[in-house]
């Protein structure tokens, strides 16, 4: 039976564990370069308009977000990473702010991590992938905005993608997502029920 998120809630903003909510729920965050349209795609899969904030200027988040789905999950929003205009004081905090939500001792199943179909992985995106790796994290990857390029396209970025991480153990599933057709959407239900289990 594939998930059915019926409910979901905002809980509250944090900057370092001191501030996390208590929670033994299963938890999957989602981490992206600024702009992958990863808050795009927490609305879609929760189906809420506004649910997680969206912004047309990158960068703009620098908390992380925690949320409560059908009251037995937990759904994490981390800071989005590369935004060229960042400074190197926050790009630091932000380092200190993941690394800290990585090394607490919450019920972490796994990342989603956006990546958008125009761009291909890149340098940084495979950094946070061997990050979570080096927690024995395993990493989902999502290939949002697939309604900006033809079908033969989204698939080619796809198969790259396969081969540039299949020396990366950790990553167990490569899905293509747009949060404006509802591709992908059914699969990532799939994915959360089955890894939540």
């Amino acid at each position: 039976m594939s998930l059915n998120i019926k409910k979901s809630d905002f809980v509250k903003s944090a900057s370092k564990p001191s501030q996390y909510p208590l929670s033994s729920y299963p938890e999957f965050f989602f981490a992206g370069k600024s702009n992958s349209g990863k808050s795009s795609m927490l609305n879609a899969i929760c189906n809420r308009k506004k649910l997680a904030r969206t912004s047309k200027t990158p960068g703009r988040t620098q908390l992380i977000n925690f949320f409560l789905v059908n009251d037995c999950l937990s759904f994490v929003d981390i800071p989005g990473y590369g935004y060229a205009s960042t400074s190197k004081k926050i790009s630091n905090t932000w380092n200190d702010m993941v690394i800290d939500y990585l090394s607490s001792k919450r019920n972490i199943v796994s990342m989603f991590i956006t990546i958008d179909v125009r761009r291909g992985i890149e340098e940084l995106d495979e950094k946070m992938i061997d990050l979570t790796s080096n927690f024995n994290i395993k990493t989902n990857v999502v290939i949002t905005k697939s309604d900006k390029v033809s079908k033969s396209s989204r698939f080619q970025v796809k198969r790259k993608i396969e081969k540039t991480l299949s020396k990366h153990k950790n990553v167990k599933y490569i899905s293509i997502f747009s949060s404006k057709s509802g591709e992908g959407i059914q699969e990532i239900h799939d994915i959360i029920e089955e890894m939540s289990k």
